[in-house]
């Protein structure tokens, strides 16, 4: 306990642990096989990062997120910790040496996906490698019945025939009952160590409000809040910048966030949020991992996800501060036959799916028999124009082929260039001497990068280019140059998806579906949208519908809108209530300011004022009601 505490003030400089997070430690550093059921914004990382410092050896973690991924080895990394990370795009050679560093005791921390450790390559180092810990990160996804089920996670166990006395925790923020039985016997974990949190929280109001008018309430809410920070979800890119041009429009701080945007712009845009320069960002479901803004007043879904665990997840982002806070989804009848058809249309005909497995192979110049953990980017635009197909089918049909075992897809995740030396000190020297135009770049890159001659080191082209007072465009010419030269090795940026094939390409009538990774899912995610349109419908506490979904038990909130509702019903009748209404708008205050003070419910309270309204017993300016004349 106390080599615990002694890495957490060192490394991140907090005396004490959260909630469960030191039983969890306690448990991984004394060798249990452990998994923990942590909330969003729990803690997850501390409870396999510390341990990993406090045991001998390298710490191997396994996730599906390659942003995530990414974001973590930045954060230890700056801390002064070991860490790499092996990702899709990425060539041979920089694997080659993370992997080497990895197996010689230079890195505390791997990151992988479970795709990458299936390879030849990563199997051979891993047997050599002195590993301390494996962590098996967003762990539900090893499930069938879980949300975002991917087949490459039931590889995971095959490693621990090499290391079989090496601890093993998992970690998810999403687990049903059947979900979490699937992980311990799927990761075969022995004298498993449960750790469950509660997922109640007592701070933050769930509400849904079936409405006629879905963007207009949004707007109210955000000019009522105008000083907080929020998010809105919402389910496609167009409906983002709809939001977004609505509350620019109305003079609201607003930003965007999706996967169409490059990584500069959701870099900047996310920087500008978490500074407060940007109150409000409306987001698809690309924003929010691995992000933690502790004081986001509240989370808006115009559109809901098509599962309770995505919803749990995106309103979990609202008042990690501890601070009251309120996750609304605003509804109307249409949006559920939506939701219905939205899930139906992630399944393509399997026809259809294996016509887009023989197109990408001819577009990518993959021969029979060939292909196999090869990684390539992939135009999505130019490769559904060139052979005539809808591109939500092909998104949807790799993600298929992916869940099937056959390729791995990553999505648009900004890879920076990267250069090592290929040539020793001497070499390095001697060709200067013949080539004074390289003298400058090869002279910033070995001083900037001390180990350089070793490791693949990120090139920021901007600086870069100040430093040497050339344009980009020149940069790039003279690393291309040098990489002909045979100086440098090179992997180039790219923001483009990328598709690593598991296997040899098949002959056309050879690949098959499996019922895993088509037919149960597609029933699965149904029945999930089912529960999604339940929540939004029964008239119960949103709290109770929410932790009886994922198995605990918890008493009525007292806070959503259903028990709001409940509560005004049961203490107050509305003569009583528009006495106190009046005595309460003697200053003007917003409608959210009297939801607050009356804990009414939304609708309720509008009938009321429009009644006083009518009598001309109060009057309304700038979205603000006053019984003051």
């Amino acid at each position: 306990m106390e080599k615990s505490r002694e890495i957490l003030r060192k490394y991140w400089g907090f005396e004490q642990f959260r909630n469960s997070q030191e039983s969890i430690i306690d448990d991984v550093i004394n060798g249990f096989d452990s998994l923990a059921l942590l909330p969003t914004g729990g803690g997850k990382s501390i409870c396999f990062q510390v341990p990993g410092l406090a045991r001998e050896g390298l710490t191997l973690v396994i996730s599906p997120l390659i942003s995530l991924m990414q974001d973590q080895v930045a954060n230890l990394t700056k801390r002064g910790l070991r860490a790499q990370a092996i990702v899709s795009g990425m060539n041979y050679r920089e694997i080659d040496l993370i992997l080497d560093n990895a197996r010689f005791g230079g890195l505390d921390f791997l990151y992988t996906s479970p795709e990458r450790i299936q390879s030849k390559l990563f199997v051979e180092r891993f047997k050599r490698m002195s590993i301390g810990l494996i962590v098996i990160d967003e762990a539900h996804c090893i499930s069938e019945w879980g949300h975002d089920f991917r087949p490459s996670f039931l590889k995971i166990a095959e490693l621990r025939e090499y290391h079989p006395n090496v601890p093993l925790i998992a970690l998810t923020a999403t687990a049903t009952e059947p979900v979490r039985k699937d992980i311990i016997e799927q990761l075969q974990l022995k004298n498993v160590k449960i750790h469950e949190a509660s997922f109640e929280r007592k701070n933050l109001s769930y509400e849904a409000y079936q409405s006629k008018n879905k963007i207009s309430e949004i707007l109210n809410f955000c000019k009522n809040h105008s000083n907080d920070s929020g998010i809105i979800y919402c389910q496609t890119r167009k409906s983002v910048k709809e939001i977004a041009s609505l509350l620019r429009a109305n003079k609201i701080s607003c930003g965007i966030y999706h996967g169409g945007m490059n990584a500069e712009e959701r870099k900047k845009m996310l920087e500008l949020w978490l500074k407060g320069e940007i109150k409000v960002i409306s987001a698809t479901n690309a924003f929010g991992m691995g992000i933690d803004k502790p004081d986001v007043r509240f989370v808006l879904h115009y559109e809901f996800p098509p599962s309770l665990e995505a919803y749990f997840q995106e309103a979990g982002r609202a008042g990690r501060d501890g601070e009251r806070a309120k996750a609304i989804t605003y509804w109307e009848e249409f949006d559920l036959k939506i939701l219905e058809e939205k899930v139906k249309a992630q399944f393509p005909e399997s026809t259809t799916i294996k016509l887009i497995y023989r197109a990408l192979c001819s577009f990518l110049k993959i021969a029979i028999g060939s292909g196999k953990d090869e990684t390539y980017p992939i135009d999505i635009r130019l490769f559904c124009e060139n052979y005539k197909l809808d591109a939500l089918e092909v998104y949807h049909s790799l993600k298929i082929l992916e869940m099937n075992g056959d390729l791995s897809f990553s999505e648009g995740v900004f890879h920076p260039t990267k250069v090592k030396f290929s040539v020793g000190v001497k070499e390095l020297y001697n060709f200067q001497i013949a080539h004074s135009k390289y003298v400058g770049l090869t002279t910033l890159l070995s001083r900037s990068y001390p180990g350089i001659f070793d490791l693949f080191f990120e090139v920021n082209e901007k600086e870069f280019s100040k430093r040497l007072t050339i344009n980009e465009t020149a940069l790039k010419q003279q690393l291309m140059e040098l990489e002909k030269y045979g100086i440098l090795d090179v992997s180039w940026s790219t923001a483009l998806p990328t598709v690593t094939f598991l296997h040899e390409r098949l002959p056309d009538d050879y690949l098959s579906l499996s019922d895993k990774a088509y037919s149960i899912r597609k029933e699965n995610a149904l029945r999930k949208v089912v529960s999604s349109m339940n929540f939004l419908k029964n008239d119960s506490c949103r709290s109770v519908q929410l932790l009886s979904y994922f198995g605990q038990d918890s008493n009525v909130c007292g806070n959503c809108d259903v028990c709001t509702k409940a509560n005004h019903t049961n203490n107050i009748n509305e003569k009583e209530m528009i006495i106190q209404l009046i005595q309460f708008l003697q200053f003007p205050k917003s409608e959210e300011e009297c939801l607050v003070e009356f804990k009414i419910e939304k609708n309720t309270l509008r009938q009321v004022l429009k009644k006083l309204l009518l009598d001309g017993k109060i009057k309304i300016g700038e979205n603000k009601y006053s019984s003051s004349f």
